[in-house]
């Protein structure tokens, strides 16, 4: 069997597809023979990828996708196809669970809604046994009788149970310099507006919205990434890290338990502001915490209601401080807009960013967005403001005239250097390993960057309250003129603390801000 990634069209450099080393660990257990091909993390195309299994040709391929590389996958299945005839194929992710039918027209025989560990090793005995399906939560497959949805199975309650991810193709996330991804727990006890998490895991189901891994069973699968492979940069894919009860006491056993086996850990994380106390970030500093991000999202208050985020304006600020004073490397996440937002929430966020200067955050324009699977696109739905376009996304107006106008504006001005901020950020938000002061340089970099940001949102407020509309492309296009040479330095000198640290970069721009 062949699990495979195509490579992923994304303004991100490649990371490692953790969901393909757990699949390849539970089939291996059942002795199935498996390979993995990350075709991302290798950086290789379609030809390459069958090239590849050509040289094994197994019974089933699987494929964890997104919807943003589903022409490639498209591609992998014609060209199997052409050269191996019918192979059974199965894909899964967060693409294929909420565009299954898409997945199904491309050619795949089998999708995978939800989590995959626990009915992986029951589809593939019902294909090469050829068995019904029907039996199988969790999937969606045709028949005769046309397309098929199974009910969505239950999550993985007992995370212990699945073993470690299998770590075939960790030696070129090495080579790339990245950390190496380890999950703590899935889900998240959040509930925003805009996210998918919950629908992707549960599928609607509200009970056990976050389930966690015993720490012992997270330090022994650090201790093994330690001794097998020296791996000390770890980048922690939780969803939500620090979900009920992980709480001081948590923190405080989970900092003794690495210390107790001398594990010299640095590691980033994913948390929510309202889940953090000084005891939490100091204990989690000692463990070797050293960066986060964070869903802040906003600085109005009537914006985080539209959002249903738990976390209150008054954590958001609490929580930020707290990180500066333990020197965490912060990536704020901030939504700017959606189709409600008023110049005085503008005005506010302006504020809110002018005085955390200091965090790093991927520019100055961020919008909501409306992807399957969030009550946010159900809203927009009722509201009738949906349109169709975008790359994985639903399309939105915003409705406010003069919010209307900054959000266009703002937009134009991100676009003419999206490109550099995600390659300036990337190194220290994805993170790269690097040594402190690689940290320091680039994080000097992001400062720059978010200064020049905060000046022109200032600009481009005034302009649209005291100017008419026919000015305002002028105004954005002879401001990028303006600081062409700013980014010109900036470009330069990230493309020198790349050389200097063997770092790549290979992200392409922002398919999202079409």
């Amino acid at each position: 069997m062949a699990l495979i990634t195509p490579h992923t069209i994304s303004h991100r450099t490649a990371e490692e597809t953790l969901a393909l080393g757990y699949l390849a660990s539970v089939l291996r257990e059942k002795n199935h023979l498996v390979t993995i091909i990350d075709g991302w993390l290798r950086s290789i195309g379609p030809s390459e990828i069958v090239d590849i299994i050509n040289q094994n040709i197994p019974d089933i391929i699987c494929m964890s996708c997104y919807r943003s590389n589903l022409d490639q996958a498209k591609e992998i299945l014609a060209i199997i196809t052409k050269r191996f005839g019918n192979i059974p194929t199965i894909c899964g992710g967060f693409g294929p669970t909420f565009h299954d039918v898409d997945f199904l027209d491309a050619g795949f025989s089998i999708v995978v809604r939800g989590e995959a560990e626990h009915t992986i090793v029951q589809i593939v005995n019902a294909i090469t046994s050829g068995s019904n399906l029907s039996g199988i939560p969790g999937i969606t497959f045709k028949d005769d009788s046309g397309i098929v949805r199974t009910d969505r199975s239950k999550p993985i309650q007992n995370l212990d149970s699945i073993p470690f991810p299998a770590r075939d193709e960790i030696k070129f996330a090495i080579l790339r310099n990245n950390p190496i991804h380890v999950c703590t727990s899935r889900g998240c006890e959040a509930h925003c507006s805009f996210c998918s998490i919950f629908t992707f895991t549960l599928g609607g189901s509200k009970e056990h919205r976050w389930r966690s891994r015993s720490i012992q069973n997270i330090v022994d699968e650090l201790r093994y990434l330690y001794e097998q492979f020296g791996i000390t940069h770890i980048k922690f894919v939780d969803d939500s890290f620090l979900e009920p009860p992980r709480d001081e006491q948590w923190v405080t056993e989970f900092a003794e338990t690495v210390s107790r086996y001398n594990l010299p850990l640095r590691f980033r994380t994913q948390i929510r502001a309202d889940r953090l106390s000084e005891g939490i970030v100091s204990g989690l500093k000692k463990a070797g915490w050293f960066s986060t991000s964070i869903g802040i999202e906003n600085a109005a208050q009537s914006v985080l209601r539209r959002m249903r985020k738990s976390a209150s304006i008054e954590d958001n600020w609490r929580a930020l401080e707290m990180l500066r004073r333990h020197n965490i490397y912060v990536q704020m996440g901030m939504i700017l807009f959606d189709d409600a937002t008023t110049i005085d929430e503008l005005e506010t966020n302006y504020r809110f960013l002018a005085h955390h200067d200091w965090v790093i955050t991927k520019g100055i324009f961020t919008e909501m967005f409306a992807a399957e699977g969030t009550p946010y696109t159900k809203t927009l739905s009722k509201k009738g403001l949906l349109k169709i376009g975008g790359q994985q996304n639903l399309r939105y107006d915003v409705q406010g005239t003069q919010a209307k106008r900054v959000y266009q504006m703002l937009k134009v001005w991100h676009k003419s250097h999206s490109s550099l901020y995600d390659w300036v950020i990337d190194s220290i938000v994805a993170p790269k390993v690097l040594p402190e002061e690689g940290y320091i340089c680039i994080h000097r970099l992001c400062q720059k960057i978010t200064a020049c940001d905060i000046a022109m949102f200032r600009r481009t407020l005034d302009h649209v309250a005291f100017h008419p509309a026919k000015n305002d492309i002028n105004v954005i296009t002879c401001a990028i003129a303006e600081h062409s040479c700013f980014y010109a330095s900036i470009w330069s000198q990230i493309q020198k603390i790349y050389d200097h640290y063997g770092l790549i970069y290979d992200g392409v721009p922002n398919p999202f801000l079409d």
